[in-house]
């Protein structure tokens, strides 16, 4: 059982064990000092903010609790360095002592602990005739994969590679966020998940990456921002990022980051996915 179902619906597990919203410093000393970007008009007046869109948490999430910064463990691709900020829509502040968990694919569009999933899918050798479902992992590795609690100010930032892309979707990475628990031996136990969503790139970037080794190895098609199914448009609550890259040179360092606001009071089990009726191939 995830450590994260351990509470109840409304939080009365957390009450009863008298666990409050505990943050206990990450050891990893590079997340204690991340820089706080200058707040762009924080709003004080209550539910000015436009929650970050719900979207569908696919069949590759594993509860894998690893909290650490760089989550790429050595897979090839550009550098990039995510930055993640929540803001509480109600009033605007940052969200601190919250876990925010990220998943995505390599170059490849191959998912750590479903490599040999993945690969079946994209080259449409396993088909659902319907919504995808939670797929059972067939290997144990961890790549790409990771959390870390927000500070005071409400971000969190994450070493990473650039995502490939595979059948059907548009270059995205994943993103749960979790409150009301506590940070225990680096797990973060009994949570509850307020948000689960995915982050995307502007497509100038995506096709500069992808002329780029080790990307013009992946021969998947590539899908467009635009005819994506759960691409929903081009600000921050819809999840598209804000993005610093050299034009010049797809291989060199690309900066990302976003701001987005969240509802502290919900509780969101994690949509398993509702992709088009039909035969599906890719998994969301």
């Amino acid at each position: 059982m995830s450590r994260r179902s351990l509470l109840a619906a409304g939080g009365a597990g957390a009450t009863a064990l008298g666990l409050g919203s505990v943050h206990l410093a990450t050891s990893d000393s590079e997340a204690a000092a991340t820089a706080t970007p200058p707040a762009s008009g924080s709003p004080s007046a209550p539910n000015v903010l436009p929650l970050v869109k719900e979207t569908t948490e696919g069949p590759y999430y594993l509860d894998y609790d690893k909290q650490r910064v760089d989550i790429s463990e050595g897979r090839p691709g550009t550098p990039l360095a995510l930055r993640i900020r929540l803001l509480n829509a109600k009033d605007g502040k940052p969200v601190p002592d919250a876990s925010v968990d990220i998943w995505q694919c390599d170059a490849l569009g191959i998912y750590s602990g479903y490599e040999e999933t993945s690969e079946a899918m994209n080259n449409g050798e396993l088909v659902f005739d319907g919504p995808i479902p939670k797929l059972p992992p067939d290997s144990r590795t961890t790549f790409l994969r990771g959390f870390q609690m927000t500070g005071r100010d409400g971000w969190v930032r994450f070493r990473t590679v650039f995502p490939g892309w595979y059948t059907g979707r548009t270059v995205h990475i994943h993103v749960k966020v979790h409150t009301r628990g506590v940070l225990l031996d680096r797990a973060y136990a009994q949570g509850v998940t307020v948000h689960t969503g995915q982050v995307f790139f502007p497509e100038d970037l995506t096709a500069a990456v992808s002329r780029v080794r080790p990307y013009t190895r992946n021969d998947l098609p590539r899908t467009t921002n635009t005819t994506d199914p759960f691409y929903s448009g081009d600000t921050a609550a819809d999840g598209l990022l804000a993005v610093e890259w050299d034009r010049a040179d797809a291989t060199r360092p690309i900066q990302a980051s976003i701001t987005t606001a969240v509802d502290l009071e919900a509780i969101n089990p994690g949509r398993r996915g509702n992709p088009p009726p039909g035969p599906v191939r890719p998994g969301p």
